[in-house]
């Protein structure tokens, strides 16, 4: 949540108990605070969610703990039902019984991952709807456009507009909103309705709450899949992240990048490459020869970049277990501890002098 909705949040929050409760209706921006601190306290959501978004629908049974920990379960169209998406924060699954198939990704990539028609990547948005109407209603003055009936509750009709865009509609072109409007239950303060416009007053998207119920105490074990047996496995396709560039010692220093302790006589510090939470690269030189040493997230369902050949078991002194590989001029030392994995690759240096390298390494 954006700082100015965070602060509005505590504001409105510690004055909830002294609206009234009264037949008529609260003011527009009473609704708004008993409904940002709903949205705010709320430990667990569940829900299904029926979206319309121009020419794609779909309804989902939306399970959520936090903006990072949700399920979503496919009910509509007839061609995705049956379809999971999952996200834990660290590593997000979609899984097709239909076709036997999962996608996953791990780290930093669950944000950069994308899908392909027929499936709705977009839809996978959906748990972050609620967040996006608080901050909307907490980041401008909304207006009270009436009551109704939503499956047999009833809602208040909040409506915001803007000169100028509100935020991008989470649909798959990204469309420009300027205006919305949020249905909200006037018993429980949950979402049960949204509709965002373009600025010629096209509807763009809308989304329909059925059932919503929080604080049911969700278990953990929702939010993490196992694949079944016999499933297929694959990396779900993600989109290019530009690593940092690390040229020099005191570049790595700035990133927090640990340098090995030990290096063979004569090496140097060339280039790396740096990104958070997925991967560090850094190469050392002779002049003549190359020593690259790679830290990388470990995920069992990518395949791990190596040497071909039969590896040789090496137990380094700290405990470590390694393989090396020795083939066509070129060493590699290779391990994983903890998240990590860790590869060393060098030409002709040896067993000796690739396990003294990775003693160095701090991990």
């Amino acid at each position: 949540m954006k700082p100015a909705a965070l602060a509005l949040l505590v504001v409105l929050t510690c004055t909830v108990g002294c609206f009234g409760t009264g037949a008529d209706p609260p003011p527009a921006d009473e609704i708004a605070a008993r409904f940002i601190a709903a949205e705010g306290q709320a430990e667990d959501i569940s829900a299904t969610v029926a979206v319309a978004a121009g020419s794609e629908n779909v309804t989902v049974r939306l399970l959520q703990k936090d903006p990072e920990n949700y399920r979503l379960e496919f009910l509509k169209p007839a061609d995705l039902a049956g379809m999971v998406a999952v996200s834990n924060g660290t590593r997000k699954w979609r899984y097709d019984p239909a076709t036997r198939t999962a996608l996953t990704v791990a780290g930093p990539y669950v944000k950069a991952a994308f899908s392909e028609p027929p499936y709705p990547g977009w839809a996978e948005e959906i748990p972050g709807y609620a967040e996006t109407v608080a901050e909307s209603l907490a980041d401008q003055n909304a207006s009270y456009r009436g009551t109704e009936i939503v499956g047999g509750r009833t809602a208040y009709l909040l409506e915001v507009t803007g000169d100028s865009k509100l935020f991008e509609a989470p649909t798959r072109y990204r469309e420009a909103v300027h205006r919305l409007k949020a249905r909200i239950d006037a018993g429980t303060w949950l979402l049960l309705g949204v509709e965002m416009y373009g600025k010629e007053g096209n509807l763009i998207l809308s989304a329909e709450y059925s059932e919503p119920s929080a604080n049911t105490g969700l278990p953990d074990d929702l939010f993490v899949f196992d694949p079944p047996a016999g499933v297929e496995v694959r990396p779900m396709p993600t989109a290019v992240i530009t690593p940092l560039f690390v040229w020099s010692v005191e570049d790595a220093r700035h990133y927090g990048v640990e340098m090995p302790s030990y290096l063979p006589e004569s090496y140097v510090f060339k280039e790396g490459t740096f990104l958070p939470g997925a991967y560090t690269t850094l190469r050392f030189t002779d002049g003549t020869g190359e020593l690259e040493i790679v830290e990388r997230l470990y995920d069992p369902y990518r395949e791990e970049a190596g040497l071909p050949g039969t590896p040789e078991a090496v137990n380094l002194a700290d405990g470590r277990e390694a393989e090396y590989v020795s083939v066509d001029g070129r060493d590699q030392l290779r391990w994983r501890a903890g998240e990590c994995s860790y590869r060393i690759t060098g030409g002709m240096l040896g067993r000796d002098e690739l396990v003294r390298v990775a003693e160095s390494v701090r991990v």
